[in-house]
């Protein structure tokens, strides 16, 4: 099927320049305008880094790189030669939650528990009132079951 130009196992993605289309996009979208004139190779290159790596991970890698570079980037083809060559195929695994707040399951709907801080006020045996971490909802007093 090959034209026997490649010399790798890779095939030839047809109309990769109409295939990258997407990872165009989110480059614009993402604050990174560049010319995207390259060379029919380069465009092959684009797709299948695209294909194996992802449109996520080659704009995340062509942000990080502009922020990093003292130098005007204006071309597409400096991110590739720049790294995107080498980016790892894509993950099969789910992506991870941002890390900068817990995961909150769904409110219980318990009537003693504030649905904003997740805490119960209960009243024991004494008339003492006492606030505690919901055991239904509270992050921190997950029970093993489902959210």
């Amino acid at each position: 099927m090959g034209d026997g130009q490649d010399s790798s196992n890779e095939e030839r993605i047809s109309d990769a320049f109409a295939y990258i289309q997407p990872l165009i996009r989110a480059m614009t979208d993402a604050g990174l305008t560049v010319s995207w004139q390259m060379q029919a190779s380069d465009y092959q290159s684009v797709a299948r880094v695209m294909q194996r790596a992802g449109v996520e991970a080659m704009v995340d890698f062509a942000v990080e790189t502009k922020a990093s570079s003292r130098k005007s980037i204006r071309y597409a083809t400096f991110f590739l030669r720049g790294g995107w060559l080498g980016l790892p195929p894509k993950s099969s695994k789910p992506v991870p939650k941002p890390s900068g707040t817990p995961h909150k399951p769904l409110h219980c709907g318990h009537p003693d528990c504030d649905p904003a801080s997740r805490l119960r006020e209960t009243e024991d045996d004494n008339g003492l009132r006492r606030v505690h971490p919901c055991p239904d909802c509270h992050p921190n007093s997950q029970k093993g079951h489902a959210a």
